[in-house]
């Protein structure tokens, strides 16, 4: 059986009514016949993800497909969001606003992250889709993080750092006495506001988020000690050690973002747990923490580097499988919290109605290092397609009843249909209206009438 006749048997009975004569040209998507893995709302199977424009309209195991619409069938697939990097360098260049105009659609880089799965990179305060079609859509959104320089190591920045929290503290605290004063109408002057770091004033005032690079267990606890004093949403980049304190990162707050190959020697001197451990991320997740996972390299290599660059970034997410981290917060460290961290969540990082279109479609589990991603949508539209890959395309190749099916081709699919129904009609008919033939008699029926 063809293509076109899969597509036609997946089709809704509606689908068989004679087509319009002129096509319209349609927003409709309609990813057919996949295992939908959601993220926010568990597996769906043999599913069917509707998409109008650039926004996901339905997702259900009945969903009713629009005349005209596009189909792509994902028959035996899995259907994943989009994959987002936490970090991202050389894959888009420019910073602030500016990357729209500096980013290059047709960049190598570009397509061997959306073969990897990745639709969406954080870059210099920027969060950029990967679209494929111009530059309209990039950049999805800005980022307020703050980086901090908060380490053991180095005790007068840390001691900076805890001074200028404290001197934006003592602003805050001075202007609700003064707003106060002034709505009981009493004299009062306003704060200064000279010497105090309105980066820090947005932190205490949960505008921006605070980042934190640590590792060791004691910077780790150095940065929970400072959030009990200076409550604000933070994030800890690395924390190897995390496993060791997961409990009190839990509780003070703390996301992390983390590599769960990237190895830590244990120090014999010490006489507690310490180092790398393989269950880094399970561990940090089952205390609550939140945990977005990201490969050592954050840029696409195609030396020494490769196998630890973002093209592996389920890979990533795998070896923390192996460390006891479940398949649904394994995918959900590489989708909807970093998306979470990078304040998209709005918009991506879980299969929703509403959410934008950015979705991968893969022939096999993510996590399966045998799996390749066939096609990779962006805001509604197809950015990348294995099967026209000059990387990809020969590893493989689909099968021929697997593919997207253009709404021209399924519109004269139906005709022909149809033709051919109305000729077996024709041909019922005319059988049925013709008399019965005499039936002739045998030598042995005619002897026995003698």
């Amino acid at each position: 059986m063809n293509l076109i006749s899969l597509t036609l048997l997946s089709l809704a009975p509606w689908a068989l009514q004679e087509p319009a004569d002129e096509a319209i040209p349609s927003e409709y998507t309609a990813i057919t016949d996949g295992v939908v893995h959601t993220v926010t709302d568990g597996v769906v199977q043999r599913a069917t993800v509707l998409i109008k424009g650039d926004r996901i309209l339905k997702i259900g195991e009945r969903v009713r497909i629009p005349e005209g619409a596009r189909i792509i069938q994902a028959k035996g697939m899995h259907v994943y969001p989009g994959l987002i990097a936490f970090n991202s360098s050389g894959i888009v260049s420019g910073r602030g606003s500016s990357l729209a105009d500096s980013y290059d659609p047709y960049g190598q880089n570009v397509e061997l992250a959306l073969s990897g799965g990745i639709t969406s990179v954080h870059a210099d305060g920027v969060v950029a889709k990967l679209v494929r079609d111009g530059l309209d859509g990039v950049i999805a959104g800005k980022t307020s993080m703050v980086n901090m320089s908060y380490s053991t190591r180095s005790p007068g920045s840390k001691r900076s750092v805890e001074q200028k929290l404290a001197k934006a503290r003592d602003f805050i605290r001075l202007t609700k006495a003064h707003q106060r004063l002034k709505a009981a109408g009493e004299e009062s002057t306003e704060p200064s506001k000279d010497g105090v770091d309105g980066n820090m004033l947005a932190l205490l005032k949960r505008e921006k988020t605070a980042r934190f690079s640590a590792q060791s267990t004691g910077d780790l606890l150095s940065i929970c000690n400072l959030l009990d004093d200076f409550p604000m949403d933070a994030i800890v980049v690395g924390a190897q050690e995390g496993w060791v304190v997961s409990g009190r990162l839990s509780r003070a707050g703390v996301s992390a973002v983390v590599t769960p190959r990237a190895k830590r020697g244990e120090d014999q001197r010490l006489n507690r747990p310490n180092g790398w451990s393989i269950e880094n991320a399970a561990k940090l997740d089952a205390a609550g923490v939140r945990v977005s996972i990201i490969p050592s390299a954050a840029n696409i290599s195609l030396s020494g580097l490769a196998g630890r660059d973002l093209m592996t970034l389920p890979m990533e997410a795998a070896f923390a499988m192996r460390g006891g981290l479940s398949s649904a917060a394994a995918l959900r460290a590489v989708t909807l919290e970093p998306a979470m961290m990078l304040g998209v969540s709005e918009r991506m990082g879980s299969l929703e109605v509403g959410k934008d279109a950015d979705i991968i479609i893969t022939d096999g589990d993510l996590f399966d290092y045998r799996s390749f991603v066939q096609w990779s949508l962006v805001n509604g539209k197809v950015a990348y397609d294995k099967a026209t890959s000059p990387y990809f395309a020969h590893i493989r190749p689909r099968a021929s009843d697997i593919g997207i099916v253009d709404p021209e081709v399924v519109t004269e699919a139906i005709k022909e249909v149809l033709s051919a129904e109305d000729e077996e009609t024709k041909v019922d008919a005319e059988s049925a209206s013709e008399p019965d033939a005499p039936v002739a008699e045998t030598e042995e029926s005619g002897s026995e009438k003698k």
